[in-house]
């Protein structure tokens, strides 16, 4: 193995390693973000269906 090819091989291992932090990272924002919109949708949700729920029973 020449100089150059090992070179090569170690420049060519750290981008790898930085392209996987770096999705690892954008992973986790997305993760977070779907979360984060989830959480608002059951609150939402359960907002919603209170005032469905008393609207309803009152009618009755």
């Amino acid at each position: 193995m020449t100089t150059t090819h090992a070179l090569t091989q170690i420049l060519l291992t750290a981008q790898e390693f930085e392209a996987k932090g770096f999705l690892g990272t954008v992973g986790r924002i997305a993760a977070a973000t779907i979360i984060f919109f989830v959480a608002i949708g059951f609150i939402v949700g359960l907002i919603v269906g209170i005032f469905i729920g008393r609207l309803t029973a009152r009618r009755r």
